[in-house]
């Protein structure tokens, strides 16, 4: 299940909407994006100041979870170990903020690997 997303249109996109699916993270914040629109480029790379739609990204990703379908998300967010079944059932119920939040807590207790510096 491949997580492609829809990229509005930014100066880091050219202006254009594009489409396409996250393949790396930072430490830095910054993410690469492949796209799958056929357009050039062919990896965009956002910045935190840029639009990202965690909003699309985060649901996706946790049906990956909940299917254990974790070839096609990206290493940055493939759990080493075991998530917790509350965080399962309770991730898509919580607001993106706090969404964004519970992915750095459960990164920082060893459930992600350490993101790479750019």
């Amino acid at each position: 299940m491949q997580l492609v997303l829809e990229i509005e249109a930014q100066p880091a996109t050219l202006g254009v909407a594009r489409q396409g699916i996250l393949t790396s993270c930072y430490r830095d914040g910054t993410l690469v994006v492949e796209s799958r629109d056929g357009l050039k480029p062919a990896h965009l790379s956002l910045t935190p100041a840029d639009k990202f739609p965690w909003d699309q990204f985060l649901p996706k990703l946790l049906l990956a979870w909940q299917l254990g379908d974790m070839e096609d998300v990206p290493a940055a967010f493939r759990p080493q170990k075991r998530l917790p079944e509350f965080v399962l059932e309770g991730f898509g119920n919580e607001p993106l903020e706090n969404q964004l939040k519970i992915l750095s807590t459960l990164r920082k207790q060893g459930f992600f690997p350490k993101l790479a510096s750019k």
